[in-house]
């Protein structure tokens, strides 16, 4: 099984790194979420050199079935965050 890493990881790692306090290492990490939030939310997006590319996805609406009723109903337009990665991932983990 491979490493797992979340928000907590994320924050202990700063903390120890970059002899940060806890608090401190916590507010970086938030702070780097809400930017990338942020900016996929405005329909931008956010590209980190050698990891990878968030950018939104614009799914357009169709047609679908309700599978309790089998009536066919619209299905709205919606957007969704997707993720690219970059040449240098994919090569990292193909080693």
């Amino acid at each position: 099984m491979g490493k797992y890493v979340n928000k907590e990881s994320l924050t202990q790692a700063l903390s120890i790194n970059l002899n940060l306090s806890k608090k401190d290492a916590a507010f970086a990490v938030d702070l780097i979420f809400n930017e990338m939030s942020d900016a996929l939310a405005s329909d931008g997006h956010v590209d980190i050199t050698a990891f990878g590319k968030f950018e939104i996805f614009d799914r357009k609406s169709r047609m679908g079935i309700n599978p309790v009723t089998k009536e066919r109903m619209m299905i709205p337009a919606t957007k969704l965050p997707k993720f690219r990665p970059s040449q240098t991932l994919k090569n990292k983990c193909n080693k």
